[in-house]
């Protein structure tokens, strides 16, 4: 699944730092995908632990992007305005916060 947006990568431990965030998005493609696992070949090896869900964040200066996993890793999503484009997934590990706006599907 692709989602193009607008993306802001906040790290949580800015605020404790007393260091303030940019507070501009880029453009971006948000992916969810699911990274490679060891047992690629063998998919009758392949157990539940080995499955790897990801997030992934490409832009136009980085179009390998970065890779977030996500089992387990989810520590809250804040959908409140998501009937206006927007929605922040926080992470655990590493702890940022990836907010997401001005999503293209909605008029």
């Amino acid at each position: 699944m692709r989602l193009p947006c607008e993306v802001e990568v906040r790290s949580c431990h800015l605020p404790t730092l007393g260091l303030k965030s940019r507070g501009k998005g880029v453009r971006a493609v948000v992916s969810l995908c699911q990274a490679p696992g060891r047992n690629e070949l063998q998919p009758e090896a392949r157990t539940e632990s080995d499955s790897r869900a990801c997030l992934l964040v490409s832009t136009m200066k980085d179009r390998q992007g970065t890779s977030y996993k996500l089992r387990e890793n989810i520590e809250q999503l804040f959908t409140k305005f998501v009937d206006e484009g927007k929605a922040t997934v926080r992470l655990k590990e590493p702890p940022v916060d990836i907010c997401l706006s001005k999503d293209s599907i909605w008029p």
